[in-house]
């Protein structure tokens, strides 16, 4: 007779492949959906004993109980199904002008108002644990798609405790939390090199919360990295996803269970708070998370003086560039504020300044000469834009890592994004 599978095995398979922690409960007590009572008796029960710190499991209960208290994920106000089909993109219907908008009706997440929240966040569960992302592709314009009430007035300010997901957290386990996270090494840690292996963790234990105090890495120039997890936010983007991918893909073999688990919940907390971040400060990965309202102002594209000057050409005060709407209308990108259009719309204007710095005659772009100023500040323009186009990739595969956004295939043939 074959021998039943140990729990805590599938448990730390699970931890290996990030899968819905609310998908492997329910497969484990054989229900269809999760209800307080199921979490605070048979839930507990059964994963207590996979968890080496309690307050690991707490976090992933508490994330479970606000993703059955908060039902705008599969009801409407009115308690009828969800209209849309939320795997899909949203659609776009006319408006009584005939131009095509995105409902305000099909938004709704309320991450701002969770990281604004304080202590009443824990009424709101956070888009990472409600519902997948759409993907729109090449989508251009959705800044001029989605309604005047998405956008903020004014830009609001974050509660510390809400923004590292710790605001259902005991009050001393948050002063740890905070002292703990914003410890930072002297030196600086940014290096463009890519890191090959994690060889030592330095574990530090209080209130069943496990800080790595410093983290020992191997980089592709064959140097030891060290530093805390207090500079994770002042690594490089790409080396959160590295240090992911080592973990998911069974590569961390030289560490023992325990450190691999204190460092899977430490990267992925901050994983989980840099996406949840992104999401309301990035109009794109916004309108696919379904953000009811992104703490984003209206980009400033309107200037009086844009009917007379040439489309695609620089603009100094404030910097950026002219290009041309969906309308044929010359407005303004700024480009310190390229986070608030989405990837088509900033494709669209890279591909006309890269036919204008090769010297490409298009029908589309005019045909006047351009000055060496106009041509140093659109290579700088191509480059802002290529990071911000980057950076949107790479936030896209950390949203996977969280179970953020659906990936298809297995883990451990994932590659880095860049």
């Amino acid at each position: 007779m074959a021998r039943n599978k140990d729990p805590r095995e599938s448990f730390n398979e699970m931890m290996d492949t990030p899968l819905d922690f609310s998908a492997f409960v329910m497969n484990r007590l054989k229900v269809d959906t999760l209800t307080p009572e199921l979490l605070a008796g048979p839930t507990f029960e059964l994963m207590k004993g996979s968890f080496k710190s309690l307050t690991e499991l707490e976090y992933f209960l508490e994330e479970a109980y606000k993703a059955t208290t908060e039902q705008l994920d599969w009801t409407n106000p009115k308690s009828q199904q969800y209209p849309h089909d939320l795997r899909k993109p949203l659609p776009l219907v006319p408006n009584s002008r005939g131009r095509c908008i995105i409902l305000f009706q099909h938004f709704i997440n309320n991450d701002l108002e969770y990281l604004s929240g304080g202590v009443s966040s824990r009424k709101y569960t956070t888009s990472v644990t409600k519902t997948k992302v759409a993907d729109y592709g090449d989508i251009k314009w959705i800044e001029d798609l989605v309604p005047n009430t998405m956008w903020s007035q004014v830009l609001v300010s974050y509660d510390k405790y809400a923004l590292w997901g710790i605001s259902h957290w005991g009050k001393k386990q948050q002063q740890f939390y905070a002292f703990a996270a914003t410890r930072e090494s002297a030196k600086d840690v940014y290096s463009k090199c890519r890191i090959i292996a994690v060889t030592k963790l330095e574990i530090v234990e209080w209130q069943n919360y496990k800080h790595l105090d410093w983290i020992t890495v191997c980089k592709d120039d064959d140097k030891l990295y060290k530093f805390k997890e207090g500079d994770f936010n002042k690594l490089r983007i790409q080396d959160i996803e590295d240090m992911l991918l080592l973990f998911v893909q069974g590569k961390l073999t030289n560490l023992t269970i325990k450190e691999r688990l204190a460092f899977n919940v430490s990267l992925r907390m901050f994983t989980r708070s840099v996406v949840i971040q992104r999401r309301v400060e990035d109009l794109q990965l916004g309108v696919e998370s379904y953000q009811k309202k992104p703490n984003l102002t209206r980009p400033g594209t309107y200037k009086p003086d844009l009917k007379r000057r040439e489309a695609y050409s620089s603009y100094s005060n404030p910097r950026g560039f002219i290009y041309q709407n969906k309308d044929k209308k010359n407005r303004l990108m700024r480009i310190d504020e390229l986070h608030k259009f989405s990837d088509g719309t900033l494709n669209d204007v890279l591909t006309a300044l890269n036919d204008r710095l090769k010297g490409i005659r298009m029908q589309y772009l005019p045909q006047s000469i351009w000055r060496q100023r106009n041509r140093d500040n659109a290579g700088a323009m191509v480059q802002a834009i290529d990071k911000q186009l980057k950076t949107k990739r790479i936030m896209r595969s950390l949203e996977k890592f969280i179970g953020g956004r659906p990936y298809e295939g297995d883990f451990r043939l994932m590659q880095r994004t860049i």
